[in-house]
């Protein structure tokens, strides 16, 4: 497998800053498709039968195995730049978990050959695959009388057909962005503050997952699964923004932490208050994307790191671990 370089500049993920903006063209689109998981949306370490692992360690991603048995018609992806088309400027970044997902590079990953969506269940990287995913999108609604922003995880899950083909299934990564439009008020212990910017973010990522659930959402009697991630960390907990192997700060609002204070506390907040709402909605599973990540934070030497040179969008190495978790997920549901 190529492992990608860590480099510099700004993205998506725990602190998402400037690229995090960037985005695609996309509203509504049919091209380019695209576990570790968890039992009545409680984040939980991956359930599976493979022993071997893609990465050594007790949050290593198993490898496939067998390809899920329950078969779903239609992927719709939603989200933010992680789940659209990253930072938007490096090629390191690709192939997308999205993209993965539905089929598999088996030059680049042949440990998933005959392992993904299109090779199991015959679904069609175009007709098959609803992207509505958007960069820099936020689960908080911080303007109700604007209905029209894909910037809102709430609008691109009411801007989805009324009608699909199911069984649906639905992928996505949300909430890095919220957490960093949040981090002042964490620096400065405004904790009154902080807790009314996470109130705010579950309140919408909760609108989403009851829209996305909500009976014959996409047509009477369509079942819908639902797989979401939690954040990630690019310092892995430790609060040391510095990407290897040139040691260089990372830019944005990353810079701003004071170095080697730990961003575990803060982040557990949001991740847990995400997973407590997740748990409300049959079908809706939250997927634990912290922890694989804490290994391959953005101090890892070349060749283990999974961020691309902003320090927070995923590289391909870090996308493919993602398309692990998802798929793992997948194998998982019932």
């Amino acid at each position: 497998m190529s492992t990608p370089r860590c480099l510099p500049w700004f993205g998506i993920g725990l602190f998402v800053t400037v690229a995090a903006c960037s985005s695609s063209n996309d509203t509504t689109t049919t091209s380019d498709a695209g576990g570790i998981s968890s039992d009545a949306g409680t984040v939980s370490d991956a359930s599976t039968s493979a022993d071997a692992t893609s990465d050594a360690g007790p949050d290593a991603i198993p490898l496939p195995t067998a390809c899920p048995s329950q078969k779903h018609a239609t992927l719709v992806v939603v989200g933010d730049s992680i789940s659209d088309i990253g930072s938007g400027s490096g090629a390191d970044e690709q192939p997308f978990y999205r993209t993965l997902l539905v089929q598999n590079d088996d030059a680049l990953y042949p440990d998933y050959k005959g392992f993904d969506l299109k090779t199991c269940w015959g679904l069609d990287p175009g007709t098959g695959v609803v992207k509505v995913s958007k960069g820099g999108a936020i689960a908080t609604v911080p303007d109700p009388n604007d209905p029209t922003s894909m910037h809102i995880l709430l609008n691109q899950v009411k801007s989805l057909p009324a009608t699909l083909t199911g069984p649906v299934l639905v992928v996505g990564t949300i909430g890095g962005n919220d957490i960093t439009a949040g981090l002042t008020d964490a620096l400065l212990g405004n904790t009154a503050k902080q807790q009314a910017d996470i109130d705010a973010f579950v309140a919408g990522f909760g609108a989403a997952m009851a829209e996305l659930t909500k009976a014959d959402r996409f047509g009477p009697g369509v079942k819908v699964d639902v797989l979401i991630t939690n954040v990630y960390d690019p310092s892995g907990g430790t609060g040391h923004f510095y990407y290897m192997p040139e040691n260089k700060a990372c830019p944005g609002p990353l810079a701003i932490w004071p170095d080697n204070q730990s961003t575990d506390g803060p982040l557990a907040q949001w991740n847990a208050a995400m997973a407590t709402e997740a748990a409300k909605y049959p079908g809706v599973k939250l997927l634990n994307m912290h922890d694989p990540f804490k290994a391959h934070r953005v101090g890892t030497p070349t060749g283990t790191c999974w961020y691309h040179d902003d320090c927070i969008h995923p590289n391909a190495s870090g996308h493919n671990g993602i398309r692990g978790i998802f798929y793992n997920a997948i194998v998982g549901l019932k």
